[in-house]
């Protein structure tokens, strides 16, 4: 892995007013949910996975693939939760997927005080040409940065148990942020033009009144690694005393395949696929916050 990296950092980023008096570093809990799920053969598989009550959703994803299933979409679902959406065709055995929700709440009596909330901006819909790609982005509100995003390659068939006989030929080539705003890009290798839907969920910090002035810190890192023929995955944590948001990624060439991104814990774990005959490189992005004075 390429140790060199490009972080922006927003200190305070206007969501709250600092303090006059330090206050101590409050701490927030940051386990993730993992589930597990059979997809039979020649069938759309629908499932959502919730965070606990009074954690927030900040993003998901796949941790664990199934081979030759094609996942259709991944969409938030209220403040709580992730909607999944897999399609296994009629050519696949019966395969299993394990996918994963960060789900992130303040601890302790500073619960009371501070909570993370989340605005998502409304959804950008695009329409990829045969055989081009298209690109979107969606900007966070005012006092609000991004957190997760989310994609339906195919939100016109929704059902679950649906057959399924494979050919969306479209992958997600970008899926990253910055302080203030999702970017996103898909491609379409195949013959006729498809519409797919982008979501995004923009993370801010509320308090009660009253409560001492707290900030949301959160920096956005993107590195860079070898990507060889074959699959590898990637782990990345944040610095000591961050928590993760959620991880992105930018990929290079129709041959370089996302398997799977997720914020997990203090970090992010990706997997990546190559069936190009040469190395190349491709972009991981982890999102961290910390909340401090």
């Amino acid at each position: 892995m390429d140790r060199r990296a490009i972080a922006l950092v927003a200190v305070g980023i206007a969501l709250v007013a600092a303090s006059a008096r330090a206050q101590s570093q409050q701490r927030v809990l940051a386990p993730t949910v993992f589930a597990t799920r059979d997809l039979p053969a020649n069938a759309i598989t629908t499932f959502t996975t919730t965070c606990r009550p009074g954690f927030v959703a900040t993003s998901a994803g796949v941790t664990k693939r199934a081979a030759g299933a094609t996942l259709l979409a991944v969409v938030p679902v209220g403040a709580r939760a992730y909607r999944f959406r897999f399609g296994n065709p009629v050519t696949n055995d019966r395969q299993r997927v394990t996918v994963a929700v960060a789900c992130r709440k303040i601890a302790g009596a500073a619960g009371a005080k501070y909570r993370l909330k989340l605005k998502p901006p409304k959804p950008a819909q695009v329409t990829a040409p045969a055989g081009k790609s298209a690109a979107a982005s969606l900007a966070c509100p005012s006092g609000t940065v991004p957190a997760g995003a989310g994609a339906d390659l195919d939100p016109n068939r929704q059902k679950s148990a649906q057959a399924y006989r494979g050919g969306l030929r479209l992958s997600i080539r970008r899926e990253t942020s910055t302080l203030s705003r999702f970017s996103f890009s898909v491609q379409n290798t195949g013959s006729q033009p498809r519409t797919v839907v982008f979501y995004g969920g923009c993370v801010t910090l509320a308090r009660a009144p009253g409560a001492p002035r707290e900030r949301l810190h959160v920096e956005v890192t993107t590195f860079s690694v070898d990507v060889r023929p074959g699959s590898r995955a990637f782990t990345r944590r944040c610095r000591r005393g961050w928590f993760s948001l959620a991880a992105g990624f930018a990929l290079p060439g129709k041959l370089i395949q996302a398997d799977g991104a997720a914020a997990v814990g203090s970090g992010g774990r990706w997997s990546v696929s190559s069936d190009a005959v040469a190395p190349a490189r491709a972009n991981l992005q982890l999102v961290c916050a910390r909340l401090a004075p």
